[in-house]
């Protein structure tokens, strides 16, 4: 563990290693036997999807590597587990409609984090981290470069997710910006907000009955803001993939490609794919 404390999935790692020590901590290692470990991620599949038994299957191989290394053990029992095809939960954006819904019948900082979060496309943790100052309405651009992760305040995902993104003008009616503190999104003493859930995803819950709306994770509107950008912008997808904070145009496509599907239908039958080079003589 001291080799991954650099990790941002540091804390993920550690509270699947105190799951995982909540049936081996007292078994000798050369006693765990490969059926063990079958059994044990059998009862975890009841808890969790394959994708997140596979990482802790990770963190188990990870353990009995060391124990090579240290000469405690010579195989490692973890390896060659076979797990259940994970079926990713497709992404489901919010509908034009749904969002002008959703926008005027949310309140204070709710209607505020939705049309950042539709408008913007920025993750959870970077609309949590913005401050009044990333904020340029001369320019009509936010910078983000931080975001709020497990209630501490870190750098963005990714090298790639520090940027800036362009505040379109249908962002600028909601962008009511506190005078007297430096966060968008802060405490009544002030201070930053840790997370979304508790009593605001209660209220995002809420919201969302209200507006007969089935339920959404409130990252959705990310989603619906790729989705839009991707069928009305004439943007190219790597430069929505940019946008969004994107190492490359792979998590576009691969997550987003369906949503545009038949669009390449919608064309001008006219456009001249080679300019200076007449037809006239095949016609």
């Amino acid at each position: 563990m001291r080799d991954k404390e650099h990790l941002k999935s540091y804390p993920l790692i550690s509270n699947r290693i105190k799951k995982i020590n909540e049936t081996f901590e007292s078994r000798i290692i050369t006693n765990i036997k490969k059926g063990d470990v079958k059994d044990w991620v059998s009862d975890r599949l009841k808890i969790n999807t394959p994708k997140t038994v596979k990482d802790y299957l990770t963190d188990i191989r990870g353990v009995f590597d060391v124990a090579i290394d240290y000469e405690h053990t010579k195989e490692n029992v973890a390896k060659n587990i076979k797990l259940p095809t994970h079926t990713k939960k497709e992404i489901e954006p919010f509908t034009p409609k749904e969002v002008e819904l959703l926008l005027s019948k949310a309140s204070n900082w709710m209607k505020l984090y939705l049309a950042i979060g539709f408008y913007t496309g920025l993750r959870t943790g970077e609309i949590l981290g913005l401050m009044v100052d990333d904020i340029d309405l001369s320019k009509k651009i936010i910078v983000v470069k931080r975001s709020i992760s497990k209630g501490k305040i870190t750098s963005p995902k990714t090298k790639k997710s520090i940027r800036s993104v362009p505040v379109l003008d249908g962002l600028i009616p909601y962008l009511k910006l506190p005078k007297n503190n430096k966060w968008l999104f802060s405490t009544n003493q002030g201070m930053n907000l840790k997370a979304f859930p508790g009593n605001r995803q209660k209220e995002w819950r809420e919201l969302l009955e209200e507006c007969n709306i089935s339920y959404r994770k409130i990252y959705a509107t990310r989603h619906t803001f790729i989705v839009s950008m991707l069928k009305h912008s004439d943007l190219s997808i790597l430069e929505i993939a940019q946008l969004a904070g994107h190492s490359s145009t792979q998590m576009i496509i691969q997550n987003y490609g369906r949503f545009i599907k038949g669009e390449h239908l919608i064309i001008d039958r006219g456009i001249q794919l080679f300019p200076g080079n007449s037809t006239d003589s095949v016609a």
